[in-house]
């Protein structure tokens, strides 16, 4: 998925005016990402920063953690200098932000920049119920769609008066109830 630079800089604006830190030097790194577009065009917005080669996890005060961590092949830093300087010095690699701030999944702004971690999936993470779950729903709503699709071909071939259509579509909607009903 790509982001526009546009707005990830306008969400980080929103961020830096929004959310508190416990660390001013968070905002200036955060400020130095909002007026530097090179590095804001390697920037992806992430789940998991801690799975990725380069990826930084900044965190706001209300929540438990430290303001922000850089984490560098299962390595983590947390001095401020040493992020900004990766930052600046490596610019044009690839940089996954994590932003942990309360309601973060309600903030529509962040919701439409957030991309999936090529490092840590989302869709490696669901249970095999889930997906089971999730295939049957699809299962159903297919079997479903192709019901309602043979009513109107039947209404279609009782309006039109022919009666081999109807006999033909009303023989494959029982087949598929029966079906429906066996499993």
């Amino acid at each position: 998925m790509f982001v526009n630079v546009s707005e990830k800089k306008e969400f980080l604006i929103w961020f830096v005016n929004n959310v508190s830190f416990s660390q001013r030097e968070v905002l200036w790194i955060l400020n130095y990402l909002i007026n530097h577009e090179a590095i804001l065009n390697n920037v992806h917005f992430i789940e998991r920063a801690e799975k990725t080669t380069r990826g930084i996890k900044i965190t706001s005060s209300e929540m438990d953690d430290e303001p922000i961590k850089l984490f560098i092949t299962n390595k983590e830093f947390t001095d401020t200098d040493q992020i900004f300087h990766e930052i600046r010095m490596n610019w044009k690699e690839a940089l996954y932000v994590e932003c942990i701030f309360e309601d973060s999944w309600q903030n529509g702004q962040y919701l439409s920049i957030l991309e999936d971690n090529p490092y840590a999936r989302w869709n490696e993470q669901v249970s095999e119920d889930v997906v089971e779950n999730i295939n049957n729903f699809f299962a159903h709503e297919e079997k479903q769609a192709k019901i309602d699709f043979l009513y109107r071909q039947i209404d279609l071939a009782l309006e039109e008066n022919n009666h081999e259509a109807f006999l033909e579509l009303s023989n494959e909607l029982n087949r598929l109830k029966i079906d429906s009903s066996s499993t």
